[in-house]
C-alpha cells in the first residue's frame, strides 16, 4: 500500500471525516470508467455506485469491520464496488426479465392493424432485421423459454449476468426497430 493511501486510511480510522473528500476525488473517475466498462452501467449509475461504495467503505472503517488493510486501498474499494454492481445487476435482471416479457407481449398484442398471423410475421420480420446475436438470444429467451444460464452457455457468454445485459440491449434494439417501422398509434 502506498504512503498516501496508508495515511488516508489511518486518518479515517481516527475519525477524520475530511479525508472522505480526498478519497472520493482520488478514485472517482477511475471507478466510474471501470464500472461502465465492466458492468455496462451508464455514467450516472456508475457515479451512484461509487457513492454507495464510499459510504460502505467508510461504514466498515468507522464500525471496526476494517481495522487494517492487507491490500491496496483502491483494491478494497473496487472490491466493494464490484459486489454492489453485481448485486444491482442481479436485482435489475430480475425486474427487467418480468417487465420485458410483459412489454413484449403487450407490443405484439397491441398492433391492432394486423390479424394474429400478421402480428407474428411483423415480429419475425423485425427479428430478422435485428441480426445476430440478438436474434438468437431473444428467440432462446422469449420463444424457447431457455434460462439465462443456459443461454450464456449456449451462446458462449462469460456468465449469466453478461447474457442478461446483452438481452436487455437486444430487447431495446428490437423495441426501437418496432417504433421506427410502425406508427406510434399502431403500437
Amino acid at each position: 500500500m502506498e504512503k498516501r493511501e496508508a495515511e488516508l486510511f489511518e486518518k479515517l480510522k481516527a475519525g477524520d471525516e475530511s479525508q472522505i473528500n480526498g478519497l472520493y476525488h482520488l478514485y472517482r473517475n477511475e471507478f466510474i470508467h471501470w464500472c461502465i466498462t465492466n458492468y455496462s452501467v451508464d455514467e450516472e449509475g456508475a457515479a451512484d455506485l461509487f457513492q454507495d461504495t464510499i459510504i460502505a467503505f467508510y461504514f466498515n472503517v468507522r464500525n471496526g469491520i476494517l481495522q487494517e488493510l492487507s491490500s491496496k486501498l483502491k483494491t478494497y474499494i473496487f472490491a466493494i464496488g464490484k459486489n454492489l454492481a453485481l448485486k444491482k445487476l442481479r436485482k435489475e435482471a430480475r425486474m427487467v426479465a418480468n417487465d420485458d416479457m410483459v412489454e413484449l407481449n403487450a407490443a405484439i398484442q397491441s398492433i391492432e392493424i394486423f390479424e394474429e398471423s400478421d402480428k407474428k410475421k411483423a415480429i419475425a420480420k423485425l427479428m430478422t432485421k435485428i441480426g445476430e446475436p440478438c436474434k438468437s438470444l431473444l428467440k432462446l429467451f422469449y420463444f424457447d423459454r431457455f434460462s439465462m444460464d443456459a443461454i450464456a452457455t449456449r451462446l458462449g457468454y462469460k456468465n449469466e449476468n453478461v447474457a442478461k445485459s446483452q438481452k436487455l440491449r437486444c430487447f431495446n434494439s428490437l423495441k426501437k426497430l418496432a417504433l421506427e417501422h410502425y406508427d406510434q398509434d399502431d403500437l
